[in-house]
């Protein structure tokens, strides 16, 4: 099982995506990604939103570091 962190560091927040994947030979058999939103203040993170479709982490990571927070502005609060 794999697990990757990326972190797009921001003035005032920072945005946290961890990956999750478990593979094998014939392709992917699980993943999930968390996005957080961290305060750079006091180091408190908020769950944003949590998806299972593979690769969404990365693009929403990508997505971040263009267009910053405004690309989380469509997710609610996951609960």
């Amino acid at each position: 099982m794999e697990k990757e962190t990326t972190t797009v560091r921001g003035l005032i927040f920072d945005v946290v995506v961890i990956e999750t994947m478990h593979r094998d030979r014939a392709g992917t058999l699980f993943y999930r990604a968390e996005i957080f939103i961290r305060s750079r203040k006091n180091g408190a993170q908020r769950l944003v939103q949590r998806t299972r479709i593979p690769n969404t982490g990365q693009a929403l990571a990508r997505d971040v570091q263009e267009r910053g927070l405004r690309a989380l502005e469509t997710f609610t609060a996951a609960e």
